[in-house]
Protein backbone atom coordinates (compact mmCIF):
# COMPACT_ATOMS: atom_id res chain seq x y z
CA UNK A 1 0.00 0.00 0.00
CA UNK A 2 0.97 3.47 -0.82
CA UNK A 3 1.64 5.84 1.74
CA UNK A 4 -1.01 8.46 1.91
CA UNK A 5 -2.36 10.74 4.41
CA UNK A 6 -4.76 8.11 5.58
CA UNK A 7 -1.82 5.49 6.44
CA UNK A 8 -0.73 8.22 8.95
CA UNK A 9 -3.77 7.13 11.03
CA UNK A 10 -3.49 3.07 10.94
CA UNK A 11 -2.46 1.31 14.06
CA UNK A 12 0.27 -1.27 13.41
CA UNK A 13 -2.53 -4.11 13.63
CA UNK A 14 -4.66 -2.00 11.20
CA UNK A 15 -1.56 -1.71 8.89
CA UNK A 16 -0.75 -5.18 9.29
CA UNK A 17 -3.67 -6.35 8.17
CA UNK A 18 -4.03 -4.16 4.62
CA UNK A 19 -0.12 -4.87 4.07
CA UNK A 20 -0.51 -8.84 4.86
CA UNK A 21 -3.96 -9.16 3.04
CA UNK A 22 -2.93 -7.31 0.05
CA UNK A 23 0.24 -9.40 -0.12
CA UNK A 24 -1.69 -12.82 0.16
CA UNK A 25 -4.10 -11.58 -2.49
CA UNK A 26 -1.26 -11.39 -4.86
CA UNK A 27 -0.55 -14.94 -4.84
CA UNK A 28 -3.79 -16.50 -4.44
CA UNK A 29 -6.37 -14.13 -6.04
CA UNK A 30 -9.65 -16.04 -7.68
CA UNK A 31 -10.05 -14.81 -11.61
CA UNK A 32 -13.26 -14.21 -12.84
CA UNK A 33 -14.70 -12.41 -15.88
CA UNK A 34 -16.59 -10.10 -14.03
CA UNK A 35 -13.24 -8.54 -12.62
CA UNK A 36 -11.79 -7.92 -15.65
CA UNK A 37 -14.11 -4.92 -16.24
CA UNK A 38 -14.76 -1.59 -15.11
CA UNK A 39 -18.44 -2.08 -17.18
CA UNK A 40 -21.04 -0.81 -14.80
CA UNK A 41 -23.43 -3.22 -16.67
CA UNK A 42 -21.41 -6.44 -16.49
CA UNK A 43 -20.82 -5.53 -12.75
CA UNK A 44 -23.82 -5.11 -11.80
CA UNK A 45 -24.97 -8.56 -13.91
CA UNK A 46 -22.26 -10.26 -11.87
CA UNK A 47 -23.55 -8.85 -8.75
CA UNK A 48 -27.01 -9.84 -9.00
CA UNK A 49 -26.26 -13.07 -9.98
CA UNK A 50 -23.63 -13.80 -6.97
CA UNK A 51 -26.25 -13.12 -4.23
CA UNK A 52 -26.08 -16.02 -2.48
CA UNK A 53 -24.54 -18.23 -5.37
CA UNK A 54 -21.18 -19.34 -5.19
CA UNK A 55 -18.94 -17.91 -7.67
CA UNK A 56 -17.42 -20.64 -9.75
CA UNK A 57 -21.44 -22.02 -10.43
CA UNK A 58 -22.19 -18.15 -11.87
CA UNK A 59 -19.06 -17.67 -14.41
CA UNK A 60 -20.81 -20.10 -17.11
CA UNK A 61 -24.00 -18.76 -16.44
CA UNK A 62 -22.79 -15.37 -16.62
CA UNK A 63 -20.80 -15.61 -20.10
CA UNK A 64 -23.79 -17.16 -21.41
CA UNK A 65 -26.16 -14.65 -20.40
CA UNK A 66 -23.81 -11.65 -21.84
CA UNK A 67 -23.75 -13.38 -25.00
CA UNK A 68 -27.37 -13.10 -25.36
CA UNK A 69 -27.89 -9.53 -23.08
CA UNK A 70 -25.21 -7.29 -23.78
CA UNK A 71 -26.73 -4.04 -22.78
CA UNK A 72 -29.32 -2.55 -20.79
CA UNK A 73 -31.74 -2.64 -23.55
CA UNK A 74 -31.25 -6.31 -24.83
CA UNK A 75 -32.82 -7.10 -21.25
CA UNK A 76 -35.62 -4.46 -21.73
CA UNK A 77 -36.77 -5.28 -24.59
CA UNK A 78 -36.36 -9.14 -24.10
CA UNK A 79 -39.68 -11.34 -22.65
CA UNK A 80 -39.53 -12.07 -19.10
CA UNK A 81 -38.80 -16.14 -19.83
CA UNK A 82 -35.82 -15.41 -21.61
CA UNK A 83 -34.20 -13.67 -18.53
CA UNK A 84 -35.92 -16.55 -16.26
CA UNK A 85 -33.83 -19.56 -18.22
CA UNK A 86 -30.51 -18.07 -16.79
CA UNK A 87 -31.45 -17.58 -13.48
CA UNK A 88 -33.43 -20.45 -12.76
CA UNK A 89 -30.29 -21.60 -13.50
CA UNK A 90 -28.64 -20.07 -10.39
CA UNK A 91 -31.40 -20.90 -8.39
CA UNK A 92 -32.38 -17.33 -8.88
CA UNK A 93 -35.90 -17.39 -10.64
CA UNK A 94 -37.47 -14.85 -8.00
CA UNK A 95 -34.82 -12.46 -8.98
CA UNK A 96 -35.90 -12.47 -12.44
CA UNK A 97 -39.25 -9.94 -12.34
CA UNK A 98 -36.57 -7.63 -10.50
CA UNK A 99 -34.24 -7.50 -13.62
CA UNK A 100 -36.57 -6.92 -16.10
CA UNK A 101 -38.44 -3.80 -13.68
CA UNK A 102 -34.78 -2.74 -12.98
CA UNK A 103 -33.92 -2.96 -16.88
CA UNK A 104 -37.18 -0.77 -17.04
CA UNK A 105 -36.12 1.92 -14.59
CA UNK A 106 -32.39 1.87 -16.13
CA UNK A 107 -33.69 3.06 -19.52
CA UNK A 108 -36.68 4.96 -18.83
CA UNK A 109 -34.85 7.12 -15.97
CA UNK A 110 -31.36 6.75 -16.57
CA UNK A 111 -30.85 6.35 -20.35
CA UNK A 112 -29.93 2.93 -20.12
CA UNK A 113 -26.89 4.09 -18.01
CA UNK A 114 -25.77 2.44 -14.90
CA UNK A 115 -25.75 5.23 -12.16
CA UNK A 116 -22.96 6.04 -10.10
CA UNK A 117 -24.15 7.94 -7.48
CA UNK A 118 -25.12 5.32 -3.96
CA UNK A 119 -28.21 7.27 -3.52
CA UNK A 120 -29.66 6.78 -7.26
CA UNK A 121 -28.28 2.63 -7.37
CA UNK A 122 -30.55 2.68 -3.82
CA UNK A 123 -33.17 3.99 -5.55
CA UNK A 124 -33.58 0.99 -7.92
CA UNK A 125 -35.56 -1.88 -7.98
CA UNK A 126 -33.50 -5.07 -6.45
CA UNK A 127 -30.31 -3.15 -5.07
CA UNK A 128 -29.12 -3.30 -1.48
CA UNK A 129 -26.34 -1.35 0.24
CA UNK A 130 -24.13 -4.63 -0.94
CA UNK A 131 -24.52 -4.67 -4.68
CA UNK A 132 -24.77 -0.48 -4.75
CA UNK A 133 -21.12 -0.78 -3.20
CA UNK A 134 -19.98 -3.59 -5.28
CA UNK A 135 -20.53 -1.33 -8.50
CA UNK A 136 -19.22 1.81 -6.72
CA UNK A 137 -16.08 -0.04 -6.05
CA UNK A 138 -15.71 -2.02 -8.88
CA UNK A 139 -16.83 -0.31 -11.98
CA UNK A 140 -17.29 3.26 -10.63
CA UNK A 141 -13.37 2.87 -9.01
CA UNK A 142 -14.67 5.18 -6.14
CA UNK A 143 -13.42 3.72 -2.60
CA UNK A 144 -16.35 2.25 -0.45
CA UNK A 145 -15.90 -1.22 1.09
CA UNK A 146 -18.03 -4.02 0.06
CA UNK A 147 -19.15 -5.69 2.87
CA UNK A 148 -20.90 -9.20 3.56
CA UNK A 149 -20.57 -12.00 5.25
CA UNK A 150 -17.37 -13.22 4.43
CA UNK A 151 -15.87 -9.64 5.12
CA UNK A 152 -17.75 -9.03 8.79
CA UNK A 153 -16.29 -12.67 9.29
CA UNK A 154 -12.62 -11.74 8.67
CA UNK A 155 -12.57 -8.26 10.25
CA UNK A 156 -14.53 -9.59 14.00
CA UNK A 157 -12.55 -12.09 14.55
CA UNK A 158 -9.14 -10.26 13.60
CA UNK A 159 -10.07 -7.20 15.19
CA UNK A 160 -12.11 -8.96 18.11
CA UNK A 161 -15.46 -7.01 17.40
CA UNK A 162 -18.90 -8.29 18.91
CA UNK A 163 -21.21 -7.23 16.09
CA UNK A 164 -24.93 -6.45 17.38
CA UNK A 165 -27.36 -8.18 15.24
CA UNK A 166 -26.95 -9.02 11.86
CA UNK A 167 -22.87 -7.97 11.38
CA UNK A 168 -22.99 -6.99 7.88
CA UNK A 169 -25.20 -3.72 9.05
CA UNK A 170 -23.36 -3.28 12.36
CA UNK A 171 -21.82 0.69 12.62
CA UNK A 172 -18.66 -0.60 14.07
CA UNK A 173 -17.86 -3.40 11.39
CA UNK A 174 -18.45 -0.67 8.93
CA UNK A 175 -16.43 1.95 10.43
CA UNK A 176 -13.49 -0.48 10.19
CA UNK A 177 -13.98 -1.08 6.69
CA UNK A 178 -14.32 1.90 5.80
CA UNK A 179 -11.21 2.96 8.11
CA UNK A 180 -8.99 0.03 6.42
CA UNK A 181 -10.06 0.57 3.45
CA UNK A 182 -6.98 2.04 0.82
CA UNK A 183 -8.44 4.49 -1.38
CA UNK A 184 -5.76 3.91 -4.60
CA UNK A 185 -6.46 0.27 -4.24
CA UNK A 186 -10.03 -0.37 -3.00
CA UNK A 187 -11.19 -2.83 -5.90
CA UNK A 188 -7.86 -5.34 -4.70
CA UNK A 189 -9.00 -4.76 -1.38
CA UNK A 190 -12.32 -5.25 -1.27
CA UNK A 191 -11.57 -8.30 -3.36
CA UNK A 192 -8.95 -9.51 -1.28
CA UNK A 193 -11.22 -9.67 1.63
CA UNK A 194 -13.77 -11.40 0.01
CA UNK A 195 -11.32 -13.98 -1.07
CA UNK A 196 -9.65 -14.68 1.91
CA UNK A 197 -12.97 -15.46 3.66
CA UNK A 198 -13.90 -17.75 1.26
CA UNK A 199 -10.70 -19.77 1.06
CA UNK A 200 -9.00 -19.19 4.83
CA UNK A 201 -11.13 -17.60 7.42
CA UNK A 202 -13.52 -20.00 6.75
CA UNK A 203 -16.68 -20.13 8.99
CA UNK A 204 -16.77 -23.33 10.72
CA UNK A 205 -12.71 -24.68 10.39
CA UNK A 206 -10.57 -21.36 10.08
CA UNK A 207 -7.32 -22.45 8.87
CA UNK A 208 -5.39 -20.34 11.32
CA UNK A 209 -2.48 -22.32 10.81
CA UNK A 210 -2.31 -20.83 7.10
CA UNK A 211 -3.43 -17.61 8.39
CA UNK A 212 -0.95 -14.75 7.13
CA UNK A 213 -2.87 -12.09 9.77
CA UNK A 214 -2.12 -14.34 12.56
CA UNK A 215 0.11 -12.46 14.14
CA UNK A 216 -2.39 -9.81 15.30
CA UNK A 217 -5.60 -11.70 14.71
CA UNK A 218 -7.80 -11.23 18.46
CA UNK A 219 -9.69 -14.87 17.71
CA UNK A 220 -6.27 -16.88 16.73
CA UNK A 221 -4.81 -15.31 20.02
CA UNK A 222 -7.54 -16.28 21.92
CA UNK A 223 -7.69 -19.72 20.86
CA UNK A 224 -3.91 -20.07 21.70
CA UNK A 225 -4.66 -18.54 24.89
CA UNK A 226 -7.26 -21.27 25.30
CA UNK A 227 -5.33 -24.35 24.35
CA UNK A 228 -2.50 -22.24 26.84
CA UNK A 229 -4.94 -22.44 29.83
CA UNK A 230 -5.69 -26.06 29.66
CA UNK A 231 -2.18 -27.34 29.01
CA UNK A 232 -1.70 -26.04 32.68
CA UNK A 233 -5.15 -26.71 34.01
CA UNK A 234 -5.29 -30.63 32.81
CA UNK A 235 -1.78 -31.01 34.22
CA UNK A 236 -0.77 -32.78 30.83
CA UNK A 237 2.37 -30.71 30.99
CA UNK A 238 3.53 -33.12 34.22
Amino acid sequence: MERGEKDRYLTPSERFFVLMLLKWFEENRREYPWRKTHDPYRVLIAELMLQRTKADQVRGVYLKFLEEFPDIYSIYKAPEDRIEKYFSQLGLKWRTSKVKELARVLVEKYNGNIPCSKEDLLSLPGIGDYISSAVLSFACGIPVPVVDANVVRVITRYFGIKPKGEGRRDPEVHHMAYRLLPPERHREFNWAILDFGAKVCLPRKPLCQNCPLAKYCVYQNQKNLECFDFYFSSGVHE
